[in-house]
């Protein structure tokens, strides 16, 4: 099996679940930071499928290597290589499609419930979910379905927050959190967090049943995961 490639958008990126999950699978891939590495350096021929995690950016700045990116994911799309985006990473993906990235009108943070409907999306679709389940939401921007796309995740907040569109896969949420994470995230855009609200959650709030709630997570990570690890393998 090719290498699956994660890009990541932010200095110090630790281990995620979504590593620990390829790891105990013994799924080849290679993490980059595209800030300080270059991604034309990444063969499309060369990969069996690409993630484009989160990041404190907005798909609509300037910098050369954001340009770089974009064109880098539509020539992936272009090729049908399997690709799934995690918050900016999916609105990355979601601007490449066409579709409107902007400012949202609240920042959300911490855990809220989404719905799922894949009733929409195709008999090869299996993933088993409950009607709706919580999720670690942190994000300013927020992005319309493209056209091609097949909502399949819907929020209480924010109304688009995933869905299919061919061989990609776009969620606005983190299913890749671990406990570590949540504190890191809390201390370093501590500063960057609104008054409580309906949207927003105090630290207190997002480290309240910490371990149950990550675990719960990770139930639908893994079932998330297994289904485009699938779509991966079967390329």
């Amino acid at each position: 099996m090719l290498p699956i490639y994660i890009i990541c958008h932010a200095n110090c990126v630790p281990h995620d679940y979504l590593c620990s999950f390829f790891d105990e699978r013994n799924i080849p891939y290679y993490k980059i930071n595209i800030i300080s590495d270059d991604i034309s350096r990444i063969d499309h021929d060369a990969v069996s499928g690409l993630v484009f995690m989160g990041g404190p950016h907005s798909v609509n700045d300037n910098p050369q290597w954001l340009a770089d990116e974009i064109i880098f994911i539509r020539q992936a799309i272009e090729k049908n290589i399997p690709v799934m985006g995690v918050c900016f990473g999916a609105q990355l993906i979601s601007k490449v499609l066409g579709a409107k990235v902007s400012r949202a009108e609240h920042m959300e943070t911490g855990w809220h419930q989404i719905s799922v409907d894949t009733s929409k999306a195709g008999t090869g679709i299996t993933l088993n979910f409950e009607n709706s389940f919580e999720v670690f939401e942190w994000h300013e921007d927020t992005f319309s379905i493209p056209e091609t796309g097949i909502p399949i995740f819907t929020g209480r907040n924010f109304k688009n927050q995933g869905y299919l569109a061919g061989n990609v896969l776009a969620m606005q949420f983190h299913l890749e959190m671990t406990e570590s994470m949540v504190f890191e995230w809390l201390e370093r855009y501590q500063d960057c967090i609104p008054e409580p609200s309906r949207y927003v959650q105090s630290p207190e709030q997002i480290s309240e049943h910490l371990s149950e709630r990550l675990e719960k997570l990770h139930e639908v990570a893994d079932k998330v995961y297994d289904w485009w690890l699938n779509r991966v393998r079967n390329q």
